[in-house]
């Protein structure tokens, strides 16, 4: 082993801290492109639907700032919660979710675009837990690539003909918001007190090469 190479062992090698944290949205909303245009950022409920010509998506914005740009993602969650058990002739049906890069808005942009699927579910009714949908992500890719910008959208949206209502973060029950919960870490920049622990093995190094090469 080299000096150089103990250095960066004995100085350097300190664990990585391991960090969760429950965002809930700065911004929700649904938006509907096919069978009429319609946008509704304000309402206390959040609803998607999938029937025909019909479709409705829903769209929350996240604030990842609290994330170094350099965490490594672990997993990710997300928890939504129904207002009522879900509408379709086919149960269980598709709970689909996918994810890519925020601009601060919910718009009608947010429904064309290009996404990355994180979740591939589907929602029972009822399911174990009641009215709570839980469900982790199959990749976190999207949300490292989000990181330096600091915001991340989720669409949230249904292939079956199913219809769904989720509490908004405008119906005021803080309780019951949409969450999304990130275990990440991140690594720790080695603490001054360790450079004389690094020049005390440096020293071990080099006395144990001298005596070899007396030997």
């Amino acid at each position: 082993m080299s000096i150089a190479a103990a250095i960066v062992m004995i100085a350097g090698a300190v664990p990585a801290a391991a960090n969760v944290v429950s965002f809930t949205p700065t911004a929700d909303g649904d938006v509907q492109l096919f069978g009429g245009t319609s946008i509704d950022t304000t309402d206390t409920v959040l609803s998607f639907v999938q029937s025909g010509g019909l479709e409705r998506r829903i769209f929350l914005e996240f604030d990842l700032s609290s994330i170094p740009d350099t965490a490594v993602i672990n997993s990710a969650k997300l928890t939504m919660n129904l207002t009522a058990p879900i509408i379709g002739p086919f149960l269980p049906a598709v709970f689909d979710v996918f994810a890519y890069n925020g601009d601060g808005t919910i718009d009608a942009a947010d429904f064309t675009a290009a996404k990355t699927q994180v979740v591939d579910s589907t929602i029972d009714n009822p399911e174990n837990n009641g009215l709570v949908i839980s469900r982790d992500f199959d990749t976190t890719l999207p949300i490292l690539a989000a990181l330096a910008g600091d915001l991340l959208t989720l669409s949230v949206e249904t292939d079956s003909f199913a219809s769904a209502n989720f509490v908004s973060i405008d119906s005021g029950n803080t309780s019951n918001f949409p969450t999304l919960t990130v275990d990440f870490s991140v690594s720790q920049v080695p603490v001054p007190g360790a450079l004389p622990l690094a020049i005390t093995g440096l020293a071990a190094l080099g006395l144990a090469g001298w005596r070899r090469r007396r030997a």
